[in-house]
């Protein structure tokens, strides 16, 4: 993170200027005494304080106050001087608090029944006067702290003298709160007055109403039990305090609640949980209920708005640094596939910036640190000035009116589109892991987010290149462990790039704890832990299988794993499949061109006995036939009887309910949010998922991974639950007939990308799901298809010869194309032509690398690029090779879809999506150098034994799925598959229908320059995709833009 000094002082963006506007209608020069008093003289006869057996009015509380105030006066209490309050919470403990105020002191509450080594320590460190405690529970202190009992404090005549309070500030210290942080060492945090008057004056839901009864949750060493107590008597209203054997009973609450007339209550998170989930209705009689402290659970709070709403419902966060709250979210709704509860918007006289590793404010959506600011921050940490110049910094962003200095509060958090702030966790459970930055909590999060898990922890373990992500989660009863795992993993993957998804998910009856009954992750390395291999009759025999059993045991995560193990059933899956043929290439030395014989057999779903003798025959040189060649011809034909002769399901450029497939990937979600945006009524996106609300989960998940919002849109989703392999997507009779009336076009998107497999295990997907989808636009009425395909279906082109390639050529020499992907989408493209042809409107779009954003560079990094960007990173070599950069972004590509849609007659045209100022790999290399990544360029040959050697040691490697396409040879060619696209190979290809397409559209795709590329890059390091450039090299970077 940036230092202060490196902080921009330029101008706000809008969205943060817009957010943090900071009301100041509170009373800013007035301290907590002097408004206290304001109410005891306006309502002397109005109850301030009720307990089990008692109460006082605020006329009675002010004459304990000045008695309270003269006595510390006499023990030697003077302006500024700390006096500690170690009592529990009662009617004495908070007379007590405003008496040292009202005597010019500031308080620091302690519990009575910590260690007394800590409370010495505490005493010392504080250069504590005075200590008041209550008569039975006396307390032993240093020299030359007093102790004073309560009952003596309030036995003396009245004598105060209001200028005791009235000489200080509302900007001087008011209390000290000791937190212990993530260290443990505790820290003393100095708060001013105007910190607590803030939220007790300020505009706003937390303003407590005269005629309120606010309920004292909190300990008084917890800051926020300083709101319960001025925000009720600043305002005139009545706390409550109650036995907190009660407070931890949910039918005793219930009846205090009822039975005191509670308006307004604090919750920590914790508490709310447990009461949320045993007795939702109790908040129902609340003017106001506020919980916080820790993210709140959807599930907690859906319950609570469903049986038990309280008039306003608000999340409150803040540190102790910022006084009690520095946000509050009001919570009305909470959709069903919402996974966090927002914290809102800042409070009055405050104000609160998401920032990025470089210290610059984050747009909407990016995930940073959170930074607040205002009236609320705390004048740092006692006698620790070089701790407080740490955390906290020169404000140069507040309203000036306001403006001080920011507290980093080291919790991550993002912005929605509509200002308000997401907590995502915190920052110091931040970790490496194989070069990647993984934010810990946030996986966690996302874990606890899903609706079967009760509790989950999310740890590294192992050394080097053995560290691996683990999680154990505590499942809600009734779900069984196999069936929870395998959703988990796919629920992560929905809304985590791949290297934070946890390699093993463990279900466990509890978290281990430790003693202090904090979570104990070091525990969590017993599930990572292989157990030792027992002696079995399917034990591996020989070597081959010994090596091949090791291999399959470290990379599926298995204990032991015998001769009749198959391949999926544990857990193979196709990357898995890449990663076990690294490893093995690498452990049994088999040639280079073997990958693709070894992916075949694994695809095959193998037992261990199989796998090894395939591979035995491997290493004799015997590669096994991998089946006929493909028909290519063949499988493009379409059925005779298919035919497009149902009437027009609407005008083809004006569609209202349009099908998408493949709506959860990476364009897929663009498209949604185009199409929507643009005014069809309601699109049909077809997802894996059991029920519709699962699936609108897993859309808004992944729409909210790539950068986009999704409240405003998903009413306007119809969630159709099938997948494209199965006929009739899976779906019965009832509902492929609801379907095909209902939808008038489809946008078929939806395919399976994968580099390694081949053509038979990647068509029932991408073949077969593109004959399904040509049958819906056939039955009930004839819809216009737009079938998104890939620049790749050209790549046959260039190794036969042909040196350009136009929109409207035919497709030819699908034998050359080498990878079963591109097959699949020539045989699906082929017979989206055949339909055509047979009266099917249609549209064919081709684009060439869908990259990020234009604005922010947000990327599904799970992609060959973006490997290669990183590969090339870290290991500081480049392969000399003329790749084109043909990128394309996806805000981009997605509104020149649309507008085709929306536009164009689906006439049987092709359309080149890809970039008309393409770039070449040279321009990574200058613009990682620039950044202060060495790089140098070496020979191809040379790089890609580089990248064998690093893909076989590290098996999980980002470009362990793509070393194949670097090192294998393309057929009927001496080049290899990857260089089928570089230049002088891959074919020049026409644009003219996509340029005259969007001539009238305005979109503009953006040159692949250094600014684009600059963008990826930035975005990268923001994320932990990409580890920051060694630092001597960044500073010698830096020195040179200075200079």
């Amino acid at each position: 993170m940036a230092t202060p000094d490196e902080t921009a002082t330029a101008a706000l963006p809008r969205h943060a200027r817009s957010w943090n506007q900071a009301p100041t209608d509170h009373p800013r020069a007035a301290t907590i005494p002097l408004l206290f008093t304001e109410q005891a003289d306006a309502r002397p006869e109005a109850a301030a304080l009720e307990w089990a057996d008692g109460a006082w009015s605020y006329g009675e509380l002010a004459v304990q106050v000045r008695r309270g105030a003269t006595a510390l006066r006499a023990h030697g209490v003077g302006a500024g001087d700390v006096v500690a309050v170690v009592m529990r919470r009662s009617p004495a403990a908070v007379a007590t608090i405003l008496a040292i105020l009202h005597a010019g002191g500031v308080y620091l509450p302690l519990g009575p029944d910590q260690p007394a080594d800590r409370l010495t320590r505490i005493l010392r460190d504080a250069g504590v006067r005075v200590a008041v405690h209550c008569a039975d529970e006396p307390v032993e202190v240093p020299d030359p702290t007093i102790a004073v009992c309560a009952d003596d404090l309030f036995n003396v005549p009245e004598d105060a003298d209001p200028h005791w309070w009235r000489d200080r500030a509302a900007d001087e210290a008011a209390y000290v709160i000791y937190t212990s942080g993530s260290t443990g060492a505790p820290k003393g945090v100095v708060c001013p007055h105007r910190g607590q008057t803030r939220m007790a004056r300020g505009t706003g839901e937390l303003r407590i109403r005269p005629d309120d009864r606010v309920l004292a949750t909190t300990d008084l060493t917890f800051d926020v039990s300083c709101f319960e107590i001025f925000a009720t008597l600043l305002n005139g209203a009545c706390l409550l305090l109650a036995q907190d054997s009660t407070l931890l009973d949910s039918k005793a609450l219930e009846n205090i609640v009822r039975d005191r007339r509670v308006s307004v209550m604090w919750l920590s998170a914790g508490l709310f949980h447990q009461h949320a989930h045993l007795a939702p209705h109790l908040f129902a009689g609340l003017r106001v209920l506020i919980a916080g402290g820790d993210a709140l659970s959807p599930r907690a709070v859906r319950a609570v708005l469903t049986e038990g709403r309280p008039g306003v419902f608000l999340n409150g966060y803040g540190p102790t640094e910022n006084s009690s709250l520095s946000t509050v979210g009001r919570v009305d709704h909470l959709a069903p596939q919402a996974e966090n509860v927002p914290i809102g918007v800042p409070v009055a006289g405050s104000t609160a910036y998401v920032v990025r590793e470089d210290g610059t404010v984050a747009a909407p959506g990016e995930t940073g640190e959170l930074w607040v600011g205002g009236d609320g921050v705390a004048l740092g940490y006692l006698g620790d000035p070089q701790k407080t110049a740490e955390h906290f910094i020169e404000d140069r962003w507040s309203p000036e009116g306001i403006r001080g200095r920011l507290y980093r509060t080291g919790d991550m958090a993002r912005w929605r589109e509509d200002g308000a702030l997401e907590f995502l966790g915190r920052r110091d459970r931040q970790v490496k892991l194989r070069g990647y930055r993984v934010e810990l909590d946030e996986v966690e999060s996302v874990l606890s987010a899903h609706p079967h898990v009760r509790q989950t922890a999310v740890d590294v373990v192992g050394e080097g290149a053995g560290q691996r992500l683990v999680a154990a989660v505590v499942a809600h009863s009734g779900h069984r462990p196999k069936d929870l795992t395998a959703r988990l993993h796919e629920h992560v993957r929905d809304r985590l790039p791949s290297y934070m998804v946890p390699t093993r998910i463990a279900t466990v009856e509890a978290l281990p704890l430790t003693s202090s009954g904090k979570v104990d992750r070091r525990s969590l390395s017993a599930l990572a832990t292989p157990a030792a291999p027992a002696a079995r009759d399917d034990a591996p025999r020989d070597e081959v299988e010994e090596v091949l059993a090791g291999v399959w045991r470290d990379i599926l995560h298995e204990d032991t794993i015998g001769r009749d193990a198959r391949f999926s059933a544990l857990g193979g899956t196709s990357l898995r499949a890449t990663q076990v043929t690294a490893a093995v290439r690498e452990r049994l030395k088999v040639p280079a061109g073997f990958g693709r014989a070894m992916i075949r057999s694994l695809v095959a779903d193998p037992s261990l006995r199989d796998f090894a003798a395939s591979v035995r025959n491997l290493l004799e040189g015997h590669e096994e036939p991998g089946g006929a060649d493909t028909d290519f011809a063949a499988e493009s034909r379409l059925d005779p009887d298919l035919r497009f002769s149902a009437p027009a399901a609407s005008a083809p450029r004006a569609p209202r309910q349009p099908l998408l497939t493949g709506a959860t990937g990476f364009l897929g979600v663009y498209l949604v949010d185009r199409l929507l945006r643009e005014g069809v009524e309601r699109v049909h996106c077809l997802i894996r998922a059991d029920d519709p609300q699962q699936a609108l989960a897993r859309l808004a998940a992944r729409m909210r991974r790539y950068g986009l919002d999704p409240e405003p849109l998903l009413d306007r989703v119809v969630p159709v639950l099938g997948e494209l392999a199965e006929p009739h997507f899976g779906l019965s009779e009832e509902d492929w007939g609801r379907l095909a009336r209902e939808t008038d076009s489809i946008v078929h998107c939806g395919a399976r990308v994968n580099f390694a497999y081949p053509y038979r295990a990647l068509a029932p997907i991408n073949v077969d799901g593109t004959r399904t989808v040509l049958e819906l636009a056939a039955e009930h009425s004839t819809k216009p298809l737009h079938h998104i395909s890939t620049i790749a279906v050209i790549a046959g082109f260039g190794t036969a010869g042909v040196t350009h390639v136009d929109e409207q050529t035919p497709l030819d020499h699908a034998d050359r194309l080498s990878l079963g992907y591109p097959e699949t989408k020539w045989v699906a493209e082929n017979l989206v032509v055949e339909a055509g042809r047979r009266g099917l409107p249609v549209a064919i779009h081709r684009p060439y690398e869908v990259t990020g954003t234009v604005d922010r560079g947000v990327w599904n990094t799970d992609t060959m690029m973006c490997a290669l960007f990183r590969t090339i990173a870290e290991t500081g070599l480049a392969p000399d090779m003329a790749l084109p950069l043909d990128f394309v972004p996806v805000d981009y590509t997605a509104d020149a879809i649309t507008h085709i849609i929306t536009h164009q007659e689906p006439d049987g045209r092709v359309y080149h999506l890809t970039n008309p100022h393409a770039a070449r790999l040279p321009l990574l290399v200058e613009r990682l150098t620039a950044m202060g990544y060495p790089v140098r360029t070496v020979s191809y040959d040379t790089w890609t034994e580089k990248l064998a050697e690093l893909t076989a040691r590290l098996p999980d490697h980002p470009m362990a799925p793509y070393i194949g396409m670097f090192i294998e040879p393309a057929r009927h060619s001496e080049v290899s598959v990857k260089q089928m696209y570089t230049d002088g190979v891959f074919p020049t290809f026409g644009r003219h229908n996509t340029r005259s397409a969007i001539a009238d559209s305005g979109l503009v795709c953006p040159p692949v320059d250094a600014r684009l590329l600059d963008t990826y890059l930035g975005q990268f390091t923001r994320t932990g995709f990409l580890a920051p450039p060694p630092a001597p090299s960044r500073a010698a970077a830096t020195t040179r833009k200075s200079a």
